[in-house]
């Protein structure tokens, strides 16, 4: 397999995510007229985006059904690796610098919230637990 083929995967998966967001967030920031997203956030979005649930389902089905499928696994799990445990590792600091925040809990309520249907209600009970039980586990 070599040092080639992951080098080259993390050069050529982060260039199509830098390309995705990049595009997604023109598109997007087209449509909307107040709430853009910043340079800040595209950067934040490309730097921790989703890596590896998916990929890795994948490549665990490939490891069975094709030949070169055990060196697509291998490499699959060397890019979660580094990926999450490296780009995971700098995140809190990479945010800090950039200025990127949460938004308050109450602003969250204020904006979404202001119909009071049963949808808004059970969406209302999630984020609450959401900012109560699991954040505080990830989110410092």
């Amino acid at each position: 397999m070599g040092w080639g083929l992951p080098i080259t995967t993390i050069i050529n998966l982060n260039l199509a995510r830098f390309l995705n967001i990049t595009i997604t967030t023109k598109l997007v920031n087209c449509t909307r007229t107040d709430t853009k997203i910043s340079k800040n956030m595209s950067f934040t979005m490309w730097l921790s985006g989703l890596r590896g649930a998916m990929a890795y389902a994948l490549a665990l089905k490939c490891a069975t059904d094709l030949e070169i499928g055990p060196v697509i696994l291998i490499n699959t799990l060397i890019y979660a690796l580094i990926t999450i445990l490296g780009i995971g590792s700098i995140m809190n600091p990479v945010l800090t610098k950039l200025g990127v925040k949460r938004k308050d809990v109450l602003e969250l309520h204020e904006q979404r919230y202001s119909s009071n249907s049963c949808a808004q209600r059970l969406k209302e009970k999630f984020v609450n637990w959401n900012n109560c039980s699991f954040a505080p586990m990830f989110v410092k």
